[in-house]
């Protein structure tokens, strides 16, 4: 379900709840606002949070007001962003949002997602006070139901013990504490090529093991300065139980190490074709960031990184659906000196052309500008 579903629903339930709250307009008190977003970010709910303004009380019958273009006190993104940025954090661990603007009843109703990250409690090492509302330092709130805990007020030891317990995935399965951990590939011991095996140092019963490799080829092979590739096999464990398997490849003659990809199709007026991408959220993103040390090591000698990065799963469909809306500009972007050369080599030593490395050339090219233009509007 998209985002406006989302919040329809919730409109429609006419009440609030721990993950969802209500505003008729824009705060007119910063230190309420911080108030909000830490009681939101602070909540037990597994999933994103949602502060939604332009819609009434749920007593005053959830009724959506709306809000106009110069509205006073209205934030935007890049204000919301850079308030929470300007706040004493602790351990410099904020809470991540991101503001949509949505049309219901051709009335504009803004949207700030607060998404569900692992780093509970989000609290302040200094008060920050705005008239007479002071956010306290050290003191950690929460939602409960429809309530925020009182900003005078910490919320309850066993809440707070449960958000830390969260924080060290304490409470996870094995195999969601595997994501957790994989996250922090600083806090592994790992020396991948020359140990066929990886463990975190600090919890050793979580480990990686690498199966030998065998050359391969994939269309994005030929981006690299030499096309050799290698493929194998991880496993991963807790103690002695298999959590799951990915598969790992070596690039550029076994200069770089990946995750391998998924592939997803575009269907175009006249042709589809497909491209290679990593979801940051799914197994394959995460295993990806634990090889590249968080995303630090994306190339190769100077080469282009053929592959498209999306943060989420909603972000994938958005992008296609841009590409489809957008086809004459795609079709005009000129292809870079890496698309020619892979389509050059692969066609000198005979390689399918299943999918046209032009395409991935232009799809990368294309997502950078959405990325750039689009998304971040």
């Amino acid at each position: 379900m998209n985002l406006k579903g989302k919040i329809l629903k919730l409109i429609e339930s006419k009440r609030e709840s721990d993950y969802w709250d209500f505003k008729q307009e824009p705060h007119d008190n910063n230190a309420s606002l911080l108030h909000d977003i830490l009681c939101l970010s602070n909540c037990n709910h597994r999933g994103n949070r949602y502060l939604i303004y332009g819609v009434t009380d749920p007593k005053e019958g959830t009724e959506i007001i709306g809000l106009t273009e110069n509205q006073s006190n209205r934030k935007s993104q890049v204000e919301f962003i850079d308030f929470l940025r300007s706040k004493p954090f602790a351990g410099d661990c904020r809470p991540e949002v991101e503001l949509h603007t949505i049309q219901i009843d051709g009335k504009d109703v803004d949207v700030l997602v607060v998404f569900d990250n692992p780093n509970k409690p989000y609290y302040l090492t200094h008060d920050y006070r705005e008239m007479d509302k002071n956010v306290k330092a050290n003191f950690i709130y929460t939602r409960t139901n429809d309530t925020n805990t009182p900003i005078d007020r910490s919320a309850d030891i066993g809440v707070i013990e449960k958000m830390w317990r969260q924080r060290f995935g304490i409470d996870l399965s094995p195999l969601e504490r595997m994501k957790l951990l994989l996250l922090q590939p600083q806090d592994w011991f790992k020396d991948i090529g020359n140990k066929p095996y990886s463990y975190h140092l600090d919890f050793p019963e979580f480990r990686i093991e690498f199966s030998e490799v065998h050359a391969f080829y994939e269309v994005y092979s030929f981006f690299f300065t030499n096309e050799k590739s290698f493929l194998g096999t991880a496993t991963f464990k807790y103690h002695s139980t298999t959590l799951f398997e990915l598969e790992y490849m070596y690039c550029d003659e076994m200069r770089i190490a990946l995750a391998v990809p998924e592939t997803a199709n575009v269907r175009l007026k006249e042709y589809e074709n497909w491209f290679y991408y990593y979801d940051l959220q799914e197994l394959n993103g995460i295993f990806l960031q634990f090889m590249t040390n968080k995303l630090t090591h994306l190339h190769s000698r100077g080469s282009t990184f053929p592959f498209v990065l999306f943060d989420k799963k909603s972000e994938k469909a958005e992008f296609i659906d841009y590409v489809v809306n957008n086809e004459d500009t795609f079709h005009k972007i000129v292809p870079s000196y890496w698309g020619e050369h892979a389509k050059k080599e692969m066609k000198e030593q005979k390689k399918g052309l299943t999918i046209d490395p032009i395409f991935i050339d232009r799809i990368t090219q294309f997502h950078e500008r959405w990325v750039e233009h689009y998304k971040c509007t």
